[in-house]
């Protein structure tokens, strides 16, 4: 009998063992699978060029989700030449920084949803990502604020629900800090 009990007992724990490598093998797979953007502005600070983190990965599309009040659209881009451009949001920004009463130069963010359709290995996948993009601002002589963009960085990975509530949201956020500049 105690021997059926510690064959048991044996069993029990080379099972647990097990379930538990194949958990740790899965999230190995989902890491290396993960698609991150990378992107950094031109000099001139007027577009962001995108690009995936890993070689293997070609974007076929993206969708870029800005908060409804920055533009109210979203803007969908081929596999052409992934890029944000300043001229989609620069007005949107400014109305964001005249309503704050931003009068001097600074940094900030902007939150934005990706919507990547991407090839990898044959296999064509779908990444929701949430970023944020840094741009910075300064008056312009003659009024109004002068947008340049900086870069972009990776908030939130696998982002379910619906976006645009999830940007909009971290851009109450984010628009509350510009008001105390």
């Amino acid at each position: 009998m105690l021997a059926l009990l510690v064959a048991g007992l044996n069993y029990w724990d080379a099972h647990r063992q097990h379930a538990e490598e194949a958990k740790r093998a899965l999230v190995r797979a989902r890491a290396e699978a993960a698609f991150v953007v990378t992107g950094a502005a031109d000099s001139s600070g007027r577009d962001i060029v995108l690009a995936p983190l890993t070689q293997g990965q070609a974007i076929q599309t993206q969708r870029y989700v800005f908060p409804a009040d920055v533009l109210d659209h979203p803007m969908e881009i081929s596999a052409a030449r992934p890029q944000i451009d300043v001229d989609w949001i620069a007005q949107g920004l400014r109305r964001a920084l005249d309503g704050a009463h931003v009068r001097s130069s600074g940094e900030a963010r902007l939150p934005l949803a990706i919507i990547t359709t991407y090839v990898e290995e044959g296999d064509t996948r779908t990444d929701r990502s949430i970023y944020q993009i840094g741009y910075a601002y300064r008056p312009r002589l003659l009024g109004g604020m002068q947008i340049r963009l900086q870069g972009i960085a990776l908030s939130r990975r696998a982002a379910s629900g619906d976006l645009q509530i999830m940007v909009n949201a971290r851009w109450a956020v984010a628009k509350s800090a510009l008001a105390r500049h």
